[in-house]
């Protein structure tokens, strides 16, 4: 097993989900058809995954959702009150103390518990009321992507079967595998970005709205797994304040996509390269490609909803050639483990 096979498994881990995962999902949406409000609780990779899932909650089910702050109940002991919610955890290895501790204390004040996991059997789902199981197989390398992918995929579901039942519109996921496997296929491109940005010390990658939580993950695996300092932003906030930072030359990657953001993506291009930065992107928009100096054009059709999906799937291959690009293994990044149990 390599990391590059684990990134080629995703578009059938995505299938399979797909053809397994919704008896599993509905079941749980009817137990959220009368929740208040939602907290999700992760770590790292798994915490990139719960923005995202706050993005579906909100927007998909209409259900005010949090990210959860774990150390007011591992270290405070003063947790807010999870009663007449539901509380999910996220944890690919379900080994996380913190993200259990959550989940218990939110099972103790009555919400809806629920563990997304790939390991059913593990702390964070013993602490839970319901599991629902990433179906991911298992994941050796250090760098979480399948089991990624398959938490977002989970939480679609999840957020479209609570639509559902809520008698909202439902979120069609059609398209998805193959759009995941346009994703994997775009290595050579990936590569030649890679090449593109070269051994710059900074990267600043920016995504709005739901590609917001794709630019998180992204930033993340560069940083992982090449070791560049890679800073993410919404490219909202990226406007308040933080831009006065950058550098010409400095290498910014732009995660858009066509839909309600693309008008401020395009523009966005064009005023970071009038400001001397070098403006790469993953898109979906021909228009944004066309003002970047290079770009992964996906072209699977996809809704708004889900590209950061495929579009993360884009960003995994491109951390990896970076990596290469400064002679780090990607198989074995420094200083990091598999499980990380904070508390």
């Amino acid at each position: 097993m390599s990391l590059r096979t684990e990134i080629a498994e995703q578009p059938r881990v995505v299938q399979r989900l797909l053809d397994e995962g919704w008896p599993e999902a509905r079941q749980l949406g009817r137990a959220l058809t009368r929740v208040e409000h939602i907290t999700l609780v992760a770590r790292g990779s798994s915490d990139n995954a719960a923005t995202y899932g706050k993005y579906l909650f909100e927007s998909i089910a209409g259900i005010v959702t949090a990210l959860a702050a774990p150390s007011l109940v591992t270290r405070y002991q003063a947790p807010p009150s999870y009663a007449h919610g539901a509380v999910i955890g996220i944890s690919q290895s379900g080994a996380s103390p913190d993200v259990a501790g959550v989940v218990a204390e939110g099972r103790r004040a009555g919400a809806v518990t629920i563990a997304f996991t790939n390991q059913p059997r593990s702390k964070l789902g013993r602490a839970a009321e319901h599991v629902f199981a990433l179906r991911a197989g298992p994941e050796r390398e250090v760098a979480a992507t399948k089991t990624y992918t398959a938490t977002c995929v989970g939480l679609a579901l999840l957020a479209a079967t609570t639509a559902e039942a809520r008698g909202r519109s439902a979120l069609s996921l059609a398209g998805l595998a193959e759009a995941v496997e346009e994703a994997v296929n775009a290595e050579t491109d990936a590569a030649r970005l890679a090449r593109a940005i070269g051994r710059a010390p900074t990267v600043i990658v920016l995504g709005r709205g739901y590609l917001y939580p794709a630019a998180l993950e992204t930033a993340l695996k560069i940083k992982e797994l090449a070791r560049v300092w890679a800073e993410p932003y919404s490219s909202a906030d990226f406007a308040h304040g933080p831009r006065t930072l950058l550098r010409p030359k400095t290498p910014v990657l732009l995660l858009s996509s066509r839909g309600a953001t693309e008008a401020e993506a395009r523009s966005l291009a064009t005023s970071l390269a009038e400001r001397g930065a070098r403006v790469y992107a993953i898109t979906n928009d021909e228009r944004v490609a066309e003002k970047a100096r290079d770009a992964v054009l996906l072209q699977a059709p996809l809704s708004e909803t889900l590209v950061p999906i495929s579009f993360v799937v884009a960003g995994q291959q491109l951390a990896v050639a970076l990596a290469r690009r400064h002679g780090r293994d990607p198989e074995r990044p420094a200083g990091l483990a598999k499980v990380t149990r904070t508390l």
